[in-house]
């Protein structure tokens, strides 16, 4: 069941309507935008006060509708062509308790018809302006600059600028991310790492972050936190990598102990096989073997098959062609959707072997085999 669940949440993240670049070790927390993406979308950008919020009371009023009037005290981004008023009625009521201490809103604007129209809003202090305003410079200059910014930034006493820092980080690329964390201070992103109770997401980058820049002692508290289980299994891609990175050997044949292991938690494999992942599409070349080592270790067991035939199928690695067509009929691999991963990943390679392995499977797999190469049709078009 959790293994389903970990699918569905991958499937909605790969085929939602947001395709921006996301680090590996946090894809969940790439989905919303930050606060320098809004500022960049946004037409305008104002902060200030909410006050004199009013229910609409008229006959047929939706429930808890009204507005609110925003008082400007500073524009981050002013509209084109459009001066910017001191002051104007949101079309949404805010309640305001306490007039004397009115919530402070960071609100971001379209212009429609010549007309400032909002799209969206945030509480914000003080705090949290001042840190937008800081990053624009930095994003200017590119990613790399903007995130180390960010990164100083991670552990800021304000919860909403840390969040959004995270963030920064979550919708960067791998490369980005792997190129400031050499720049970092270990110390700083020790007590990053050593943070209780740090989200799943937020511990595997922090532990990837440390890999990059710490040391031999970092190398046992990466080590430590691999082996300790429970909710860290769901850290452990960047907990490996960080390992990897310290101590390449050793933490190479970590990764390969929770691959082959069909005794570990699920969680814990599906850590490891992430791992792999990223290091496929973070140093494709210098990790190649322990990537084809890796996934070679799963193909023969059929609870997670399906995802390492899946994962060369799409990255067009063939050097297991073999092994992967041997398991084709074995009990073991006998569930619909690691058979189809045989079949779809064979249809796809260009071998002898797999042209042979459709030949002989043809008559009895026809109907799955036409199924099979309309879907690979479909995506072929949604590639294009």
């Amino acid at each position: 069941m959790r293994r389903c669940i970990a699918i569905a949440i991958l499937t909605g993240l790969l085929l939602g309507p947001d395709r921006a670049p996301a680090c590996s070790f946090c894809p969940g927390s790439a989905q919303r935008n930050t606060l320098g993406k809004d500022f960049e979308q946004a037409s305008a950008v104002l902060y200030g006060t909410l006050a004199s919020a009013r229910l609409n009371t008229a006959p047929g009023a939706l429930p808890g509708s009204g507005s609110t009037d925003f008082h400007i005290a500073k524009a981050l981004k002013a509209a084109p062509n459009l001066d910017t008023p001191k002051s104007l009625t949101l079309p949404r009521y805010v309640p305001v308790l306490d007039p004397k201490n009115p919530p402070r809103y960071l609100m971001f604007f379209d212009v429609y018809k010549g007309k400032l129209e909002a799209t969206g809003g945030r509480a914000a202090s003080p705090a949290l302006v001042a840190y937008l305003e800081g990053a624009l410079p930095h994003r200017s200059k590119g990613r790399p600059d903007a995130l180390r910014y960010y990164a100083k930034h991670l552990d800021a006493a304000d919860p909403a600028v840390a969040e959004d820092a995270f963030r920064e980080f979550a919708r960067s690329t791998d490369q980005d991310i792997g190129q400031i964390a050499r720049e970092l201070s270990p110390a700083f992103v020790r007590r990053l790492v050593q943070q209780p109770k740090l989200e799943p997401e937020r511990l595997s980058l922090f532990a990837f972050l440390l890999g990059g820049c710490g040391g031999a002692g970092d190398a046992n508290l990466l080590r430590t936190l691999a082996e300790r289980g429970g909710d860290n299994d769901r850290a452990l891609d960047g907990i490996l990598a960080g390992l990897i990175h310290l101590r390449p050997k050793e933490g190479w044949e970590l990764t390969y102990a929770l691959l082959g292991n069909t005794k570990q938690h699920f969680n814990a494999r599906f850590g490891a096989l992430r791992t792999v992942r990223f290091y496929h599409g973070w140093k494709p070349k210098e990790s190649h073997p322990h990537v084809l080592h890796g996934l070679n270790l799963l193909i023969p067991d059929g609870d997670l098959a399906d995802m390492a035939i899946e994962d060369l199928r799409q990255w067009k690695t063939w050097d297991l062609t073999q092994n992967i067509l041997a398991q084709f009929g074995k009990k073991t691999h006998d569930a619909p959707i690691t058979r189809r991963a045989i079949i779809r990943y064979a249809l796809c390679c260009p071998l002898p072997e797999a042209r042979g392995f459709i030949d002989r499977i043809r008559g009895q797999e026809s109907e799955t085999i036409r199924d099979i190469e309309e879907g690979l049709a479909f995506e072929r078009q949604a590639i294009r």
